[in-house]
């Protein structure tokens, strides 16, 4: 490979880069060694604060770039692109949205001051999944324009409509100038399937959650999408040899 023919790892962290300590640092070992080569970004549903935190403790490689806060916030280093934050923000009405949740939803129960930010709001639901259904029709009727995306049978995080981790990968790779057959995306649960939803190539890990497994079921391309045979990080190794993306 050379410099022109960099590729494009977009992981997810818990349970996809992280879950099997040993198949991760098998994995740190590979990209250490081919680092010249790859563009490493970490796509997570955590707060910065909370994924540089996991990054100490699993000794995670540093990335080049961060999408954290299920893609409404791209980092480099410690600076906050604020290109990304001022295309997402247009049309966000974060307190009118606050407001009518507080108004109609008590089943859902705001998450921790350091998982909220100004271009996201984050909820465990307590109650029923028919509540979701309802919720975006209650944004849809008051016009408010934003989406929601639910995950793992209990996490709501609502979003400007143009923020979620599938437009900050195809944003990076116009920014970085990386094709769709240079780019891999790694996930295993709903808030991953924005990034599925691109043309990059893109591996399920075989532990994925049924809400992934099932939008794989229905819409999986056979030639891009993968479901892998092993779990975690094994899962992602295997898919950079299934796709030729290893030097």
């Amino acid at each position: 490979m050379n410099e022109i023919e960099r590729i494009l790892l977009v992981t997810d962290l818990d349970n996809t880069l992280v879950g099997d300590d040993h198949a991760t640092q098998k994995l740190n070992q590979i990209l250490y060694q081919h680092r010249q080569h790859y563009l490493l970004v970490y796509a997570t549903g955590r707060s910065y604060g909370s994924a540089q935190q996991l990054k100490l403790e699993r000794e995670l490689i540093e990335p080049n770039y961060w999408v954290t806060g299920v893609g409404s916030e791209i980092y480099c280093g410690k600076s906050l692109d604020l290109d990304w934050a001022r295309h997402i923000g247009a049309d966000w009405q974060r307190e009118a949205i606050a407001k009518l949740i507080g108004d109609r939803f008590p089943e859902l129960q705001q998450q921790s001051p350091k998982e909220q930010n100004p271009w996201k709001m984050s909820f465990h639901l307590l109650g029923a999944a028919s509540a979701i259904a309802k919720l975006i029709a209650n944004l849809q009727s008051a016009n408010l324009k934003a989406q929601v995306v639910f995950s793992s049978n209990i996490d709501v995080d609502i979003l400007p409509v143009n923020a979620h981790k599938g437009y900050a990968v195809q944003y990076l790779q116009q920014r970085l100038g990386i094709t769709n057959a240079r780019t891999l995306v790694c996930g295993d649960s709903g808030n991953d399937i924005s990034m599925f939803q691109q043309p990059a190539l893109g591996v399920i890990v075989n532990n994925a959650q049924l809400e992934l497994i099932e939008w794989y079921a229905a819409h999986a391309n056979a030639e891009r999408h993968y479901f892998a045979k092993n779990a975690y990080a094994a899962g992602i190794l295997e898919a950079l040899q299934k796709f030729n993306l290893l030097d």
